[in-house]
């Protein structure tokens, strides 16, 4: 079986999690694999190699962020791509937003089963059979254990007695338009860096997106802790279209200091809950192949990891608090339950990566049953040149591969966090964001509302040092 991997990235990630999916297919399919990274753009001859299946990765369905209109106008940048032949699949995440849009790219590039995070009693929800065209939904997590990954983590795991962290965990604020679901990941930092102070146990527990840690330095930090805190992925709100983000993105710039009560009264009453997509993280298993104990916020978690058993429980309302500090000072529990979750789940090699590349092959050998093909002489320069363009795309498109060398340099970091310090203090976020995603291209419109945004942002900075120095 021959098989192409659509995929979007500017620049290379330093996040295992992306890595580790992205490249699962060519180190566990056991077939011949080929990679695109569609931000390079899609070659001509692509259409004339014989594919036996195409998957779309969710680093490509996730160009929805930009909103409806931007991901049709990528879409249309890649037309080229309906062309292709063999089975069409999609592996998308973060399905509670736009998801109107990607059941059109559903629909007009062919895909016949999407692998989704979403529960069975979602699908028709998310992805209405009417207007997707999809013929198969199979739910699968969000993340596996890379068995390579595994191999490396084992050499820094330590004994609990050894590890200098008592409690560890990493998160941000994520936005209300998330729904209610979403305020357990920031809370956690906060209840838990309380309760720590008061019961003298060492944290190291940060909310800052400066804090995270990036690729081999995220494993360090978990096998130097005993305890990691959790919850599970996803949201409870269901936004097809991108209108409830866009509203609240609006009132929260006006009112940075809102409550979600009062964003949620303003911007979609009665619609938190409307969505189920509680989704196991990969941070469960990384914790697990790490052999820390878990402390997780109550709930499903694939119905793989087991309160009491694999990670001690903290109940949604706090009741249980001074339970489960007390489930933390015991050393040898915790150390004991972090070695029964790594026999039940690592060891069990239900949860790998290569379990999941075969259960998406499985299924396209049931449903599209094709003769194994081999590279005819012709095509074999076709091949040669996918290869080559996946390896050393600057030969193919150095004009695109001066982006990714920006993204990657300090100036960028720099001038970033300057922008964004820029625009709070002026209070020009809304402004900046709408230019941004109200645009398709390097049109007139767009010059002019850039002249008007710059006029904006000038004349508040002049007003705000009149007033600065009038003070």
């Amino acid at each position: 079986m021959r098989i192409l991997v659509v995929y979007y990235l500017v620049i290379r990630t330093d996040r295992n999690t992306i890595d580790e999916h992205l490249y699962s297919f060519g180190r566990y399919a056991g077939e011949q694999c080929y990679y695109l990274n569609a931000f390079f753009g899609i070659p001509t001859y692509l259409t004339r190699i014989q594919f036996d299946l195409v998957i779309y990765h969710y680093t490509f369905t996730g160009l929805k962020w930009d909103g409806g209109p931007r991901f049709q106008a990528y879409l249309d940048r890649f037309v080229l791509l309906k062309e292709l032949s063999g089975y069409k699949v999609a592996i998308p995440q973060d399905e509670y937003v736009n998801t109107l849009a990607v059941c059109g790219f559903f629909r007009d590039f062919g895909i016949k089963t999407v692998f989704t995070c979403l529960p069975p009693s979602e699908y028709q929800k998310v992805y209405p059979r009417e207007l997707s065209g999809l013929e198969h939904y199979i739910t699968v997590l969000t993340g596996y254990i890379d068995e390579r990954a595994l191999a490396e983590v084992a050499r820094t795991c330590r004994p609990h007695s050894q590890r200098a962290i008592d409690i560890g965990y990493r998160a941000r604020k994520v936005p209300f338009w998330l729904g209610r679901h979403g305020l357990i990941k920031w809370r956690l930092t906060e209840v838990f860096l309380e309760e720590a102070g008061k019961n003298g146990i060492k944290a190291d527990l940060s909310n800052d997106y400066k804090d995270v840690f990036i690729g081999k330095d995220w494993y360090r930090f978990l096998a130097d802790c005993r305890i990691v805190l959790g919850c599970e992925g996803g949201a409870s709100m269901h936004d097809p279209r991108g209108e409830i983000r866009q509203r609240v993105e609006d009132y929260v710039a006006d009112h940075p200091d809102a409550s979600f009560e009062e964003v949620e009264k303003r911007c979609f009453p009665d619609l938190d809950g409307n969505l189920s997509l509680f989704a196991l993280s990969p941070r469960h298993f990384e914790a697990c192949m790490t052999r820390t104990c878990q402390a997780l916020v109550e709930g499903e978690y694939g119905v793989v990891f087991k309160p009491g058993v694999h990670y001690v429980e903290i109940k949604k309302d706090w009741s249980n608090l001074d339970q489960v500090m007390e489930a933390i000072k015991d050393m040898e529990r915790c150390e004991s339950m972090a070695e029964q979750a790594y026999r039940d789940i690592v060891l069990s090699g239900k949860y790998t990566y290569r379990s999941f590349v075969r259960e998406v092959c499985d299924h396209v050998g049931q449903v599209h049953p094709t003769p194994r093909t081999h590279p005819a002489s012709a095509l074999c320069p076709l091949l040669l040149l996918l290869g080559m363009r996946e390896r050393w795309p600057v030969l193919f498109a150095p004009r695109y591969f001066l982006l990714p060398i920006f993204y990657r340099s300090r100036l960028y970091t720099v001038s970033r966090d300057a922008l964004f310090s820029y625009l709070k203090r002026y209070n020009l976020e809304k402004e900046y964001r709408d230019l941004r995603h109200g645009h398709l291209g390097f049109t007139g419109k767009f010059v002019r509302d850039l002249v008007r945004f710059l006029g904006h942002a000038l004349s508040r900075m002049v007003r705000a040092k009149v007033q600065g120095g009038g003070a």
